[in-house]
């Protein structure tokens, strides 16, 4: 199977990560909670030279409490910057939503996000938020999203016994029916329901999923289905520090690991690394 690829050292992108602010790290610490115990920007500038992520994104949780001491999404913002600009040029953000304001609120709260330079796009989690994907306020942020060019990145990890999860693949097709040509980032890879997805026009990251999936289904299998979803389509990302089966210090190892062990090719793993991601990124 294996071609040798060592994707530990090729230039990279992770598309899909959590930082935490200075305030809400000294409020938590001690609790046990990954966010926190390892969150730390500067913690993880020093993964970024030993792994050689050149750039990485940093996603917000539809949940104000998670990323302010005030809990409101415009601080949440005001920190993101604070967490970019702490390493210019390598953090990028995207913007966060709370469904308890009004749909007119949030947009205007997006249009003030999205002026700013470091924030590149939209991160919608109909599970923290528990609303459906393809209910009206998200619809209401697709339509927004696909008048103004913005990239959305959509969760999608639904308990796989419910294919009617808030954030299950059928809830985001039908929204592609109805915005066919919205920048979309499709995130978990739709967890266990991937099937789902095969042919949609989105990128899809394989955070959090990757380990989960080899652990179910083997490498072999894992590699057909990345494949099935088409190789130029897939971003490197890992939801770090986050992880269903493994430790935070251990994720990007083990990632380069299963990597490792698969059919990609130099040029395809380097494209999944971080060619594919700027491609999304721009437009």
């Amino acid at each position: 199977m294996g071609l040798m690829v060592d994707w530990k050292k090729i230039p990279k992108i992770d598309a899909h990560i959590h930082l935490m602010p200075k305030d809400v790290i000294a409020a938590n610490r001690g609790n046990g909670d990954p966010f926190v115990e390892y969150g730390g920007v500067y913690d993880y500038q020093a993964l970024m030279e030993r792994y050689h992520i050149e750039t990485a994104f940093v996603m917000p949780f539809n949940d104000p409490y998670m990323l302010s001491m005030d809990f409101k999404v415009q601080t949440v913002h005001s920190n993101l910057l604070d967490i970019a600009a702490a390493l210019p040029e390598k953090l990028c953000c995207f913007a966060d939503v709370d469904i308890r304001n009004s749909l007119d609120e949030t947009l205007k709260v997006l249009d003030a996000a999205l002026s700013q330079d470091a924030f590149i796009g939209i991160k919608l989690h109909p599970s923290n938020a528990g609303y459906p994907a393809d209910g009206r306020y998200y619809e209401g942020i697709f339509e927004y999203a696909n008048a103004k060019n913005a990239l959305i990145e959509i969760h999608s990890y639904p308990r796989a016994h419910l294919p009617d999860d808030v954030c299950s693949p059928i809830r985001i097709q039908n929204l592609l029916k109805k915005y066919p040509k919205v920048r979309l980032s499709i995130a978990h890879l739709g967890g266990m329901q991937f099937e789902a997805l095969y042919g949609l026009n989105a990128y899809f990251n394989f955070s959090a999923v990757l380990p989960d999936m080899v652990e179910r289904f083997g490498i072999g299998k894992t590699n057909e289905i990345l494949r099935a979803i088409g190789v130029e389509k897939l971003v490197f990302a890992t939801d770090y520090p986050d992880s269903r089966c493994i430790k935070p210090n251990e994720i990007y190892d083990e990632y380069f690991e299963i990597l490792g062990a698969m059919d990609f090719s130099r040029e395809e793993a380097e494209n999944i690394c971080k060619n594919n991601a700027l491609k999304m990124i721009g437009g």
